[in-house]
């Protein structure tokens, strides 16, 4: 049986993504890390599932939707007064 070694390169990557995973609570995606470690998301894919993180972060980025609907509704009540007037 051969030991496989890694590069410094991947550890220093390893070590990134740990360290991203603990200090946002999980709350990171691929992305997040590709763009902190400055690697592709499929290394960093690849990475997390070789050290058994897969599970440790979020697989989607969060939707901005819910977060800009008070804009929207303030945005569509401002049209609609100024088309129909006060009375709307």
């Amino acid at each position: 049986m051969m030991l496989q070694r890694s590069s410094p390169r991947i550890e220093r990557i390893a070590y990134q993504i740990w360290w991203l995973i603990h200090d946002s609570a999980g709350e990171c995606t691929l992305r997040d890390m590709a763009e902190f470690t400055e690697a592709s998301m499929q290394t960093c894919s690849q990475i997390c599932r070789y050290r058994g993180w897969a599970g440790s972060y979020r697989k989607m980025a969060r939707s901005n939707a819910l977060d800009d609907g008070p804009l929207m509704i303030e945005a569509l009540d401002s049209e609609l007064s100024s088309l129909f007037g006060e009375a709307a």
